[in-house]
């Protein structure tokens, strides 16, 4: 065992910093309109130096000339000779429609290193605000629907990363002390049989962390680990049900004779949750966060009722709340967390 957990930390760091991989060569042609003052020309040879392009050539433009991006060669790692035009309002017309000034100029090496890791194509790309565009997007989400098979409550928390790693084929991206800090961890939950995109955010918060998918240039969506915070497009804890509470989970609907007199909150629900036959997580970071007390006592008046309905009561008594959530897969789990505010 402890060499299994030993190759799946080191799996993981190196899954976090990964490997570099080879890049095209880029030439960059700008063409210059007539009108160009000299001293125009002298300042925006020195400015392209070092922007990113293998080398560069400024040279006066014909008749019929226009911008466009030629490639040469054949094989993993190819060339491309790319034509711009320099205005006579010194800017510079890229071949996707990109303009450049002496403003934005610090731009161009990110514009260049799209076509060196992801050639022509990269610049074709639509994507939406998440980087990704709608194909990117769905295959993501299909390997992070893939199920865990496998127990995780107190295994190390970078064996379990690792693990999923293997199932999804999606690698992580972190900070050497995140890399420590997980390998360190162990997991709080056991999520066996949940999707791994879900599963991943429920391990990771209650350790102040979150994942957010990022596409990298050239076309690998990598998962990347951060600290818990200002993360708007962190990967959430389960999705909104598509169907309404009653279709998506059923037996939260169920009517059963109850009355509970002064019953500790855990024993209450350790009687109800195997009859639910639905996972049910808590939000481990925010009970802390609010320093909310679970070892109460709490009632429900005699009365026939629904399961859903006697879950909502008692746990507000320990000022929790109850939320129906799905999976990347579809599969109906209840999140705890707190009902306090903030």
């Amino acid at each position: 065992m402890r060499a299994i957990r030993t190759s799946l930390s080191l799996l993981l760091a190196v899954a976090f910093f990964g490997l570099a991989s080879a890049e095209h060569r880029v030439t960059l042609e700008v063409i210059t309109e007539k009108g160009i003052s000299i001293t125009a020309l002298q300042a925006w040879s020195k400015l392209l130096q070092d922007k990113g392009a293998d080398s560069v050539q400024v040279r006066g433009g014909h008749d019929g000339e226009k911008v466009e991006i030629e490639e040469l060669g054949s094989g993993r790692t190819k060339s491309f000779k790319v034509k711009a035009i320099l205005s006579t309002n010194e800017t510079l017309h890229m071949p996707d429609g990109k303009r450049f000034t002496k403003r934005n100029i610090g731009d161009l090496p990110a514009w260049f290193n799209r076509i060196k890791v992801g050639g022509e194509e990269e610049l074709k790309r639509a994507p939406g605000k998440d980087g990704m565009t709608a194909p990117e997007r769905e295959d993501l989400r299909s390997k992070l629907a893939k199920k865990i098979d496998f127990d995780t409550k107190g295994e190390p928390l970078a064996d379990v990363l690792g693990r999923i790693r293997e199932t999804t084929g999606l690698e992580f991206r972190a900070s050497p002390s995140i890399i420590a800090r997980a390998q360190n961890l162990a997991a709080m939950d056991d999520v066996k049989g949940l999707s791994c995109g879900t599963a991943m955010a429920i391990l990771l918060r209650p350790h102040s962390m979150v994942m957010v998918p990022k596409r990298e240039v050239g076309g690998a969506v990598r998962l990347h680990v951060f600290p818990l915070g200002g993360q708007d497009d962190a990967w959430p804890i389960g999705h909104q049900p598509q169907e309404n509470a009653g279709q998506t989970c059923p037996v939260l609907f169920q009517f059963i004779d109850v009355e509970i007199n002064r019953k500790p909150l855990e024993e209450v629900l350790a009687a109800i949750l195997p009859r639910l036959k639905t996972p049910l997580y808590r939000d481990h970071y925010k009970i802390e966060k609010d320093n909310l007390n679970l070892n109460v006592d709490v009632r429900f008046p005699k009365d026939k009722t629904f399961y859903k309905k006697i879950l909502d009561h008692v746990l507000y008594q320990a000022m929790l709340t109850l939320e129906l959530k799905v999976d990347e897969a579809g599969t109906p789990f209840l999140w705890v967390t707190s009902a306090k505010r903030g």
